[in-house]
């Protein structure tokens, strides 16, 4: 497929470029399980085991033992964790330190605020990592300023053919449309909404040569082409304190629109399986679940354009973890501080039995989406602006 060889090419071509986006994918996953564990000893609970990555002992890497805690590095790299029995019932945290080999000693059990604290510890570091991260770009590149220079015609498409048969061509940098100057694609989309089913003369940029172009758009304002831009980017330099206030600010407005394009994402796949049940009728969605490869591969990118694209998408990806982390669900940190929230209105645990059906129910879902993501990534490979 399109993606496996554009990865095999990439490795090929820049193997420190894998590496690299691997490494902070590891470090994200890092501070976020440093984050429970720093938080879990300070306030006594046991720490029995803390790894990067899923496995059995017997396949790990056991670097040591610091704290009470038994530090590894695990051969299934989806993640990682910190063990802290006292987040569950004595008897769940008895079945799983027997499966890791450890026994349950002096289990004690916490009040909800302190077990919530626990559990948000881990968004917490993400958030103060792309804040600092993002606020020490500014400090000392400065922030970054994207100017679209020029619209141009990334591909033409083959059912509506409108652009195509009027010889428009893939590359060609969009100049005026109808007389007025081309600058935006909302530039485009307006002045060809603006002459639907009308004559309209265009005229584009190719080879360095001026071609003029004379179509008429469709009933819907189509022309049948898929516009890109050509950008430039400059640096506003900034003082500490406006650097800090501004990476603050912009870490805000970025989580807030993670979670809005969270909650639409999740509307989307709704839909699509409503309408593959034929309890809705279908609908044009976007392709917005990405993957592990959509992320190396997004990642690899930022890191051949540059140290400042690269730590940004560190701090992006990191706001995303903490982001998917937060949404109340079973098994994500959002879940056991929704069930530690039950517990603290109702003033008793949420039953096992019920915790443990919901895990399950949601694992299998979060299994799908990772795959549905994963498919995404071939289909649809992610490119960052150049």
């Amino acid at each position: 497929m399109q993606t496996v060889n554009e990865l095999a090419m990439a490795l090929a071509a820049n193997p420190a470029a894998i590496l690299a986006i691997a490494g902070g994918i590891m470090f994200l996953i890092l501070i976020h399980e440093f984050g429970h564990w720093i938080v879990a000893r300070l306030f006594g609970f046991q720490t029995p085991v803390f790894s990067i990555g899923f496995g059995k002992r017997s396949w790990s890497w056991v670097l040591g033992k610091f704290w009470d805690t038994e530090f590894r590095i695990s051969p299934i790299m989806l993640g990682g964790y910190v063990s802290i029995p006292e987040l569950q019932d004595e008897s769940t945290a008895a079945q799983m330190l027997e499966a890791s080999g450890k026994q349950l000693e002096n289990f004690r059990t916490f009040p909800v605020w302190k077990r919530m604290a626990v559990a948000l510890a881990g968004v917490s570091m993400n958030f103060i990592f792309a804040v600092a991260a993002v606020s020490i770009l500014f400090a000392t590149a400065g922030r970054a300023v994207i100017d679209i220079k020029a619209t141009t015609i990334d591909a033409v498409d083959s059912q509506v053919t409108i652009a195509r048969d009027a010889g428009l061509r893939p590359g060609d940098v969009l100049d005026t449309i109808g007389g007025a100057t081309i600058k935006h694609p909302d530039d485009v989309r307006q002045a060809i909404q603006a002459h639907k089913q009308t004559p309209v003369d265009l005229t584009v940029h190719r080879n360095g040569q001026v071609v003029h172009v004379t179509l008429i758009p469709n009933a819907e304002g189509m022309i049948g082409v898929r516009l890109g831009i050509q950008t430039e980017k400059r640096f506003e330099h900034m003082s500490a304190f406006a650097a800090i206030k501004s990476g603050t600010s912009t870490c805000l407005s970025a989580t807030g629109a993670m979670a809005k394009g969270f909650v639409t994402m999740i509307g989307n796949i709704a839909h699509r399986l409503a309408a593959s049940l034929g309890i809705v009728s279908p609908a044009p969605t976007s392709n917005d679940v990405h993957g592990i490869v959509g992320i190396v591969q997004i990642g690899s990118q930022a890191f051949e354009q540059g140290t400042y694209d690269f730590i940004w998408i560190l701090a992006m990806l990191s706001l995303n973890l903490a982001v998917i982390n937060i949404f109340p669900f079973p098994l994500l940190d959002g879940g056991h501080i929704l069930f530690f929230s039950i517990e603290g209105i109702t003033r008793r645990p949420v039953p096992i039995e019920i915790r443990a059906r919901l895990s399950n129910l949601f694992f299998f879902l979060l299994v799908g989406l990772m795959f549905y993501g994963l498919m995404n990534d071939f289909l649809n490979p992610l490119h960052l602006p150049k």
